[in-house]
């Protein structure tokens, strides 16, 4: 765009002097006429600027270190055309910070559209929000410019990556560990109920046999034992109390992650929450199986941190306080005071990423928490 400005302002040159310098009146009118086209140009792009919509659109979802594209969709649904148009675009990865910038220049045909791209991605999982940050179109030499309003946004998960961790859920004498409610999945060791009949194999247990339906058949039924689901845990996400630091934070999105697969690899259901730190609240989902994690986990790439404010274990037990259970599990950078008001509730496992050791938390870091998180006792 500085070209134009600089033919614009060499050509005006050129018809002035030979105006001034000739008499000729032809450069007089071609003079008159460069000058006056930017602010005529202007007039119709105050009308044009109504006419404009722009949408974003955007792969769903990424693995870390990959790029993906957004796609610029912008329609001119006026009779004029628009001779040069520029975008300024936010990516954002909601859950840590990270920011960059992206730049699209182009132009509109009358009644027509242009399809523009730009490639995003992270190192990072998070949640990257696409937003046009500044959106303006010019005359036909890109002098002056008029900025109009859009609201188009596209979204972008970049999936965290999961690691293997085995949870060993200890009895708690303040648990109701009995369960009516028993795993479709897997079958277990309560003999009262049963998870499913199948022939007789060499190495099951008498207590097995269902001598009804195997004298009915004329050979060896067994009932294999259902599994009760366990659903007296909780798994928080401290929100509170960041540095800032990308790796760090990164490391603990993967790890709520690995524990919840886990979780739920045992057919133990629990409650997964963090506190959003924008509106001061404690968001809590439910989660029974799989289907149900895979859509909380885009909610969980986009709580934002903060380094000072209110805690989320304070508004867990000021706000939440159905949510405190037999087991749980504290997940964050610093542990906050009020965590000492959740133990009073039940047993809390802190799984802490920061600098600050602390007796009977697990520790772990940036780079070797898939080994040090390799097993975890609740």
């Amino acid at each position: 765009m500085i070209a134009m400005k600089l033919c614009w302002l060499i050509l005006e040159g050129i018809f002035v002097l030979f105006f001034l310098y000739f008499g000729s009146s032809t450069a007089f009118a071609l003079a008159l006429l460069l000058l006056l086209l930017p602010p005529v140009n202007t007039l119709i792009n105050l009308f044009v600027k109504k006419k404009i919509k722009v949408s974003l659109n955007s792969e769903p979802n990424l693995r870390k270190g990959e790029s993906g594209e957004v796609e610029i969709i912008i329609k001119n649904n006026s009779v004029f055309p628009v001779f040069h148009m520029g975008i300024k675009l936010l990516a954002e990865n909601q859950l840590n910070g990270q920011k960059s910038e992206h730049n699209v220049s182009t132009w509109l045909p009358s009644k027509g559209k242009q399809t523009e791209t730009i490639n995003t991605g992270s190192d990072y999982c998070g949640r990257i929000k696409v937003s046009v940050k500044r959106a303006r179109i010019y005359d036909c030499f890109g002098i002056i410019g008029i900025g109009f309003k859009c609201n188009a946004k596209a979204y972008v998960t970049v999936q965290p990556d999961t690691f293997e961790t085995i949870i060993n859920l200890s009895p708690n004498s303040r648990a109701l560990d009995e369960s009516d409610i028993y795993s479709q999945e897997k079958a277990g060791d309560d003999l009262t109920e049963i998870y499913q009949i199948r022939e007789y194999v060499p190495g099951d247990s008498p207590r097995q046999v269902h001598w009804k339906l195997s004298n009915k058949f004329g050979k060896l039924i067994v009932k294999e034992p259902a599994l009760p689901i366990t659903r007296n845990v909780l798994v928080f996400w401290e929100r509170t109390g960041e540095s800032g630091n990308l790796d760090i934070i990164d490391a603990q999105a993967e790890t709520i992650v690995s524990v919840c697969k886990s979780l739920l690899d045992q057919s133990i259901q629990f409650t997964i929450g963090w506190n959003d730190t924008d509106r001061n609240i404690c968001i809590l989902h439910e989660v029974s199986d799989m289907d149900k994690f895979i859509g909380v986990i885009t909610r969980i790439m986009r709580a934002t941190g903060a380094k000072e404010g209110v805690s989320g274990a304070g508004l867990l037990v000021q706000t939440r306080p159905e949510a405190l259970c037999a087991h749980m599990i504290y997940i964050a950078e610093e542990p906050q005071s009020e965590v000492t008001a959740m133990q009073g509730e039940g047993n809390v496992s802190m799984l802490l990423c920061g600098k600050t050791p602390l007796d009977g938390a697990l520790m772990f870091d940036s780079e070797h928490y898939e080994q040090q998180l390799s097993q975890i006792d609740l």
